[in-house]
């Protein structure tokens, strides 16, 4: 796991100009401070100091500070200065003071009040006008972590995107391993890995994202949940009866998990957005030109040389049936898909792009792999194949003649690159949109044995599995995963909810702390772990997630009222009494969860009639609550009637079967009632959910 750097002391100045004010925050791979410039009094700057020494780490904060210096727009951060000093490189930016789009969410949220339609969709259009400006340079930046906490609002009530960590130039450029992050509920599926590469497109389904949470409060549903496991992405007319069918077109349209279906770029989401709002739509030029960026660039894009005299004397050897993309001088060959217009290598089964099926008539004879028109090798085996016409739309213009076929011809005088092996992770990931779940495994198997092991295969082989209804299958392909990634968070979560699908949350929990270790600040993960903890009964683990769920969402009471629970059966009276008082001033929690914290409240004082009549008032006003079942029979045990205990018991065991402490006071109650086999057998059920129980006391 990465540690960053120590904080800078304040008072610190940089390059004998930046001297530190405080610390803003961290976020990606860096931490920023607030500075201000001793040159120029009065101005206060943002410096974003690189916190991972790894080479890669360096070469992607370099090409930030190249990015944004050579951009000019209203609605992007502004670079002034760049330079390395003693432990780091920093990056000096203009501070821009005001709020981002998070904070007002959240604000908005808490008083249950939206912001009005006009106002969200003036936010979003001078966002979009930004990024459009991005995907209008040539060639195109894609910014790739656009979400409401990287949009901040000027004074001026100006929204400006900032933090290009993770930008990419090149969209033809292989993406580094450091720039692999997602932002859940805002990345496209394609940023998971799933399916082809980012694009402008990646861009427009973040923007569609930013629109959707200022629109109705609330994260949308995650791209890779979405589309591995078909969760539900609830229209935003459903979460704000304010918005219009026109403008929830436009959210869902740039939110579609295929990625033919989005608008192209920013540009015509921006388009799309002004119709909305009655406004002229803006015209652009079709090329733009970066200006002279700030430093020198980190890697020339090179372009292979010319052909030398001898070279370029010798005549082609063949027609050679093929279209190439070049990218820093290498070709691969390839078709075009006949629906979207994307590259597709040649054996691939299905667009990466779309997920158009391609033709795959042609098969080898030795080992039946599909493989295009004009193909001279197979794929997967190597065997030489039959010469077939391939399509006339498919030639290379030539003007010497094709040998003819009767003439031998040397391997090494045919300049043909074999075609790349099938897409099997893309064929997989068609199979599983269409629910065959037995070929989506099987065709993740194949893309484990002949492509790269990346985590996000073994987590789609899981899901498959686990579709299929195979969760030992899931759970073994999810461990060979762990054994090759031990550091992914991607791989302990899909782990965690497998192992909570088969009943083990003792396991579950496990994997989600190990998870949240390697990336704390995952909000959803960490209430996936207190929750898990707390239905476990280990409520000081839960205490620990909570209390980090609160320092970012101090005033939920839902988490507060958790904390209160957790903290009265974890023996810290003292802690919990202020709070439950505060709730129970407040109300705001439901009626029934405020009469069982009262319960809670007055058995662990010894007020025991008091709190059986708590309990019976939140089972009369929620007679769902499982808790306030299961203190109901631990009340009956203590004053030894054991036939009501134990009925208590198995309600609250009907109401939720991962209760262990439940499954342990029926134990108790049996043996009280001389069934011993049945005692035993609620002690096994009890171990089973949680082996680490002690079962004795």
């Amino acid at each position: 796991m990465q540690h960053g750097l120590p904080t800078l002391p304040l008072g610190h100045a940089l390059q004998g100009r930046y001297q530190i004010v405080k610390k803003l925050g961290s976020g990606g791979y860096g931490s920023v401070y607030l500075a201000e410039d001793l040159r120029l009094r009065g101005r206060q700057v943002a410096v974003k100091e690189l916190s991972d020494p790894s080479e890669s780490a360096q070469q992607l904060f370099k090409q930030e500070a190249q990015v944004l210096a050579a951009l000019d727009h209203p609605g992007l951060v502004r670079v002034s200065d760049f330079f390395g000093e003693g432990r780091s490189y920093y990056l000096v930016m203009d501070y821009i003071a005001g709020r981002d789009l998070l904070d007002l969410v959240i604000d908005a949220e808490k008083q249950r009040r939206h912001f009005p339609i006009d106002k969200a969709i003036d936010w979003m259009i001078q966002v979009c006008d930004a990024v459009g400006y991005l995907h209008q340079q040539q060639p195109p930046i894609i910014h790739r972590d656009i979400k409401p906490n990287n949009v901040r609002l000027t004074q001026k009530d100006r929204a400006v995107l900032v933090d290009f960590g993770i930008a990419k130039i090149d969209p033809k450029a292989k993406t580094q391993v450091m720039a692999k992050a997602v932002s859940q509920g805002f990345s496209p599926p394609e940023q998971y890995g799933l399916g082809g590469g980012t694009d402008t497109r990646s861009d427009v389904y973040a923007l569609g994202a930013t629109l959707y949470c200022v629109l109705t409060l609330t994260p949308p549903a995650d791209s890779f949940e979405r589309l591995m496991r078909g969760a539900a992405l609830t229209p935003p007319s459903q979460l704000n009866s304010k918005v219009n069918s026109v403008l929830e077109k436009v959210v869902l349209q740039a939110m579609s998990v295929n990625v033919a279906q989005r608008f192209r770029d920013a540009g015509e989401m921006l388009a799309a957005l002004q119709t909305v709002a009655g406004r002229p739509v803006t015209r652009r030029s079709s090329v733009a030109v970066i200006r002279r960026p700030l430093i020198a660039p980190i890697a020339s894009q090179h372009t292979p040389p010319p052909p030398s005299r001898s070279e370029s004397s010798k005549p082609p050897t063949a027609v050679t049936p093929q279209r190439s993309s070049t990218v820093g001088g290498s070709s691969s060959p390839g078709v075009t898909c006949p629906q979207c217009g994307a590259l597709v290598r040649l054996g691939a089964r299905f667009c990466p792009q779309c997920g158009k099926t391609m033709d795959t008539s042609h098969r080898c004879p030795n080992c039946a792999t599909p493989y295009r028109s004009g193909a001279r090798f197979c794929a997967k085996c190597g065997a030489s194949l039959p010469i077939t016409g391939p399509p006339d739309s498919e030639l290379q213009a030539s003007s010497v003649p094709a040998a003819p076929v009767s003439a031998p011809i040397a391997v090494e005088e045919v300049a043909v690159t074999p075609p790349a092996p099938p897409d099997f992770a893309a064929e997989g990931l068609q199979h599983f949109q269409a629910g065959r779940f037995k070929e989506a495994v099987a065709a993740f198997e194949s893309a484990l044995q002949v492509e790269a092991q990346s985590v996000e295969i073994y987590v789609a082989l899981g899901k498959a599995h686990t579709q299929s209804q195979d969760l030992d299958a899931a759970l073994a392909a999810l461990e060979k995963g762990l054994e090759k990634y031990p550091q992914s968070p991607e791989l302990h979560v899909a782990l965690g909810k497998t192992a909570l699908t088969m009943k083990r949350p003792a396991a579950a929990l496990e994997h989600l702390e190990q998870a949240l270790g390697l990336q704390p600040g995952d909000v959803d993960l960490a209430t996936l772990a207190a929750d898990t903890a707390f239905s476990l009964g280990r409520y000081s683990d839960a205490a620990a997630n909570f209390e980090h769920l609160l320092r970012t969402r101090s005033q939920d009471p839902i988490f507060r009222g958790r904390l209160a629970v957790c903290y009265l059966l974890g023996g810290k009276l003292s802690e919990a009494e202020p709070l439950v008082q505060d709730l129970l001033q407040q109300e705001s929690l439901p009626t029934a969860e405020l009469e069982f914290l009262k319960g809670v409240l007055n058995y662990k004082k010894g007020s025991q009639r008091w709190a059986m009549r708590n309990f019976h008032d939140t089972l009369r006003l929620d007679s769902r609550h499982a808790l306030a079942e299961f203190f109901v029979g631990e009340l009956y045990a203590d004053w030894g009637r054991w036939r009501e205990a134990l009925e208590a018991y198995e309600r609250s065991i009907a109401l939720n079967p991962g209760l262990p402490a439940a499954h342990l006071g029926l134990s108790t109650c049996w043996q009280a009632l001389g069934d011993s086999a049945k005692a035993e057998t609620s002690r096994q059920r009890a171990l089973a959910l949680d082996p680490g129980l002690d079962a004795d006391t």
